[in-house]
């Protein structure tokens, strides 16, 4: 058991080396199902779905395998507006292998749907 624990340790310890973020990869082994943010730093630090990770747009090609290696991963991605980025985002996802990708919309109008408001 010490020895399970030590290598957990190790691998926490190295993953947050690399730029890993453990709460991202933890949702992502007990849902199977991720949130992605294609939205600028500046827009996602004023709010976001909780849990969702921030990959913008434009990197969504070479961060996605950091932040969710495995392509069978159900992704939900959303912008900040009607769903146009998300698009361009699925569509890379798709073309790299991802299986299951969902175009959520625009932020605003997906906490509108989920009956939240920003505050």
């Amino acid at each position: 058991m010490k020895i399970i624990a030590l290598v957990l340790c190790s691998l926490l310890g190295s993953a947050s080396f690399y730029g890993f973020v453990p709460s991202a990869v933890a949702a992502e082994l007990y849902d199977n199902v991720v949130w992605i943010d294609v939205r600028s730093k500046r827009e996602y630090r004023r709010g976001h779905i909780e849990g969702a990770i921030n990959i913008p747009h434009g990197d969504i090609g070479h961060r996605i395998f950091v932040e969710v290696p495995d392509t069978f991963t159900e992704v939900h991605i959303y912008d900040g507006s009607q769903g146009t980025y998300a698009g361009i985002a699925l569509e890379m996802l798709m073309e790299i292998g991802f299986q299951e990708v969902v175009n959520e919309g625009g932020y605003d109008a997906l906490l509108e749907k989920q009956g939240l408001s920003e505050e």
